[in-house]
Formats: structure tokens, sequence, C-alpha cells
């Protein structure tokens, strides 16, 4: 039985005094975090029972690495909320987990009435450090079992409402393990986290790099230049984020080039790249490893994995997702969950020991999609004569633009708030940096008219900023529908995406 104190606990006997932790001119040797891990444990425990949930909210940085690490490890659960989420939906993350403590590093203007949703709000500074140092010191992992739920990672809802995926200790240890037997770590490493780690894919090597021994490096968000410097400064020699940062690292390469000969891997995820991008990026960084990756949150969340990226340029095999990791099955299926031959598409079905539990309170949505151990992930798809992965389209209609999922349901909404919204549709059209972007389309009520900038402005009122509309199109005639009364969101999107191969990014 392996749990989050176990990686932490071998990180102390094995690699010591070894660097574990580097943020901005602070570093942490792997004794300096277990003990503050420790510590951090034992002040959860005097204001928290077992069981209780605690929210974090807050740009990167190694404290935000210790609650995750220490608060699973206190038999707790850590809720990361989205720093780009509007207030409604951190308020809503909030009630929904019923968190007691929320820590984070917003000033009390930025935070609204955020503080009322929550028992306590600690500060991720002094405060933060003074509540720690007077704590005792708590032993990790008493009492916790590996099928305990670690977290609660809120992804959007197909419902309008997010939901909290239950991560436990297994999935996410069991996903550690896979996700090894891609990128080979070992304790020479040193991995630059460039996604925010309120994401899945942003703390998905955590617990492996502790468990081996490799540094982290945090920056607070992705910026091309300052990530080339820490590349060059730390010797850095594995990252990991979506097409927009490797295109805007090829473009600040290009301009002003940095020695990043210690880069040995780039992993991507949650949208394509090019033949054209992959060709740029091995030029501008020929010593490096590029890996594209595709998972869920609910699968903890890696899936498939496709390494040696150059050698498939102009080939079919550059536009797939990969092969399953090592300790995941793929599946795809028809509506009657029937296995389908190669090269036929149909819904991709996953299992596996970091398959999620559920969805927190939402038992009929974790029904539709936990079947027989099986996570269906809407995504539709085959699997061609090597085991590849090829993904066609999304079932559930998210959008996925910048690395964030988007579901069409949660901006329709919105949009229906507006008193002057008669119909709406919203899906993800090709965008050359962001992999999708939001679009809509809005028919007004009759004897009424819309504004595409007052619509936007108004769901910019409702919404995090990445899930706002980047387009607007008003139409007087109603939307395309099918027999059932359903929008026909294909006919939508069509037009935008006829020149791309695939209809998801």
């Amino acid at each position: 039985m392996l749990t989050f104190a176990d990686p932490l606990i071998r990180a102390e006997q094995c690699f010591g005094e070894c660097p574990a932790v580097v943020d901005g001119t602070l570093r942490l040797s792997f004794l300096e975090l277990v003990a503050r891990c420790r510590r951090l444990a034992g002040a959860i425990e005097g204001l928290t029972e077992r069981g209780d949930r605690v929210a974090v909210l807050a740009a990167n940085s190694h404290r935000v690495l210790e609650l995750y690490l220490a608060v699973p490890s206190a038999g707790r659960l850590i809720v990361p909320l989205n720093t780009r989420l509007a207030e409604p939906e951190l308020a809503y993350a909030l009630q929904d987990s019923g968190a007691r403590i929320l820590l984070t590093d917003w000033s009390e203007q930025e935070l609204g009435d955020l503080p009322r949703h929550v028992e306590r709000v600690i500060r991720l500074t002094d405060e933060y450090e003074e509540w720690i140092s007077s704590a005792p010191e708590a032993t990790l992992g008493v009492d916790v079992d590996e099928d305990d739920v670690a977290g609660l990672f809120y992804t959007g809802g197909t419902t309008g409402m997010a939901k909290g995926v239950m991560l436990t200790h297994r999935n996410k240890l069991a996903d550690s393990l896979h996700l090894e037997t891609c990128v080979r770590l070992t304790s020479d490493d040193a991995w630059l986290v460039l996604s925010p780690m309120h994401h899945a894919a942003g703390t998905f090597h955590v617990l492996l790099c502790v468990w081996l021994g490799a540094r982290q490096v945090l920056i607070p968000a992705f910026e091309a230049g300052p990530v080339l410097d820490a590349i060059e400064q730390e010797r850095i020699t594995i990252i990991f984020g979506v097409p927009a940062m490797l295109a805007a690292l090829i473009d600040e390469q290009t301009v002003r080039p940095r020695d990043t000969s210690s880069l040995r891997l780039m992993g991507y995820g949650a949208a394509p790249a090019s033949s054209q991008l992959i060709a740029r990026f091995h030029e501008r960084f020929p010593t490096t490893e590029l890996v594209s990756m595709y998972g869920a949150t609910e699968l903890g969340p890696m899936g498939t994995a496709i390494e040696h990226m150059e050698r498939f340029i102009g080939t079919e095999r550059v536009r797939s997702a990969g092969r399953p990791l090592a300790g995941v099955r793929i599946r795809i299926v028809d509506g009657e969950n029937r296995d389908l031959p190669s090269g036929e598409i149909g819904e991709v079905i996953a299992r596996g020991p970091n398959v999620m539990k559920g969805y927190w309170k939402k038992p009929e949505q974790t029904a539709s999609v936990l079947v027989d151990g099986w996570y269906h992930t809407g995504d539709l798809g085959y699997l061609d004569s090597e085991g590849c992965l090829h993904l066609m389209d999304r079932a559930k209609d998210m959008i996925v633009s910048g690395g964030e999922n988007v579901y069409s349901t949660e901006v329709e909404e919105a949009l229906y708030r507006h008193p002057d919204v008669a119909e709406c549709a919203v899906f993800g059209v090709p965008d050359a940096r962001w992999g999708e972007a939001v679009r809509a389309v809005a028919v007004p009520r009759v004897g009424t008219s819309l504004d595409a900038a007052s619509l936007r402005d108004h769901c910019r009122a409702l919404l995090g900023g990445y899930k706002v509309p980047k387009a607007i199109e008003i139409r007087d005639e109603p939307l395309p529908r099918s027999a059932a009364g359903k929008v026909l969101k294909r006919e939508l999107r069509a037009p935008y995406w006829q020149d791309q191969g695939r209809n998801v990014s």
C-alpha cells in the first residue's frame, strides 16, 4: 500500500541533502522539504479533521508544492482552484467541495466575497510561514489508505456545473509510475514546472520527482524568455507544456538563443502540434526529444504518449496521440460498448489504476462515465494497426484552448443568462496560437437585438477569461437542428475545420 507519504519518506532517506526545489532565490534540500511538509501537516491537523478539504488558490510556488504533498499525507483532501476562473466559479467550487480552509496568495480585494465560503483564509506569505513554524511535526501517512481520496480536481461540467474529480492516492501514484515508463526520470534530472499547478497536468510529475530525487524548478507563470533563462542557468532536463508554449519558445530561441543543450525532453499535450511546428522545434532544440501526451483529469491525467516525433514528420503517425502508457488500457467501442476493429471510429475508453474514483457528490454523472471500471472519455477516435490512438472528434463538445478545458455548455449557460438571447451554440475553431478558440453563435429574441461586444462583456462577468468567446456571430435565422431538436454543432463547426484533417485539436 502506497500513499503520498511514501515518496517523501524515500526522498528523505535516499536524497537528503540533494536539491529538491528551486523557487527564485530559495533552494530547499529534500531534508528541508520533508521537514516543512511535516510541520505543514501538523498545522493542518490542528485546524481540520481527517477527510476535510483544503483549498489552494495561488500561482506556482514552493508553498503550493508543499501543500500538494502534505495535505493528502495528513489524510485531508487538496482542492486546487484555477486562478483563471471568475469569482462565481470559484465560489461554486468552494461550496461544492465544502473546503474549510483557503490558502491563497491573492489580496483581499482580489478575493472579493470568497472568504465567506470558508472558515479561515491563510495568506501564502509570512502568515503561512508563521503558521507552520509554530506547528509540531506530524508523522506523514498515518492511517492513510491508498484508496483514500487525495484531492478534488475541478473540471468543467457538461451540464454547466463543474465536477470535482476524485483522485485517490493509488490513482496518483500509479500515474507517476506510468509516467516513468515514458520519461525515464532519474535523480540527475531537473524538471521545470511550466503549467499551472492547479491543473492535474501541472502536478502530475511532482510525486515522481520526489520519489526519484529529481530537482523541481518553479516559476510563477509561463514567459518564454525567463523559461529559456532557467533552462540555461539551472541545466533543466525536462519540461512539459502545450503547443502554444512550444511556439513561443521557438520564437524566443530564434531571436535570443540560449544554451539549451541540457534539455533532453519536452512533453506537450491538450492539443496537437503541426508538422511544421515540430520541424521548427527540432531545428531550434536539436538535442531535445519531443513527446506528445493525451489524457484527462479523470485519468490522473495520463493515458497515451508518442515519442521520437522527428522521425514521424510527414507521416500520419505525427498526428496520432500515441500508444497507451504501460499500465493503461485503451479500447475503441461503439454505442453498445462493443470493441471496434482497427481503423474504425468509436468512443475512446480507458482503464487502469490511474482512473478516478468518481465525481464528488455526483453519483449519476459518475455512473454515466465509469462502466465496469472503464472510463468513457467522450472523445471519438480510432486505433491504427500499430496501436496508436487517433482522435477525430469530441463527443462532449469540449474545447481545449491553450491547455484549458472549456465545456461549451458552461459558456452557453452564461450566454442564456442574457435576457435577449433566444438560442445559442458554442464550439471550438482552429487557432494557430491556442490550438482551439471559443466561438459562439447567438440568435436574438423576437423584437430585440444583440451586439457581439456587449455579449462578450456579459460573459466576462460570469466566466474565466479563457472561456469568453473570442468571436460571437449574431444570426437572425434559427440554428440548424436535428429531427430530435438538438443543435447540429457539427454543421456550425465544419467550415472552420474542413482543411484541418480532424474536427478537434
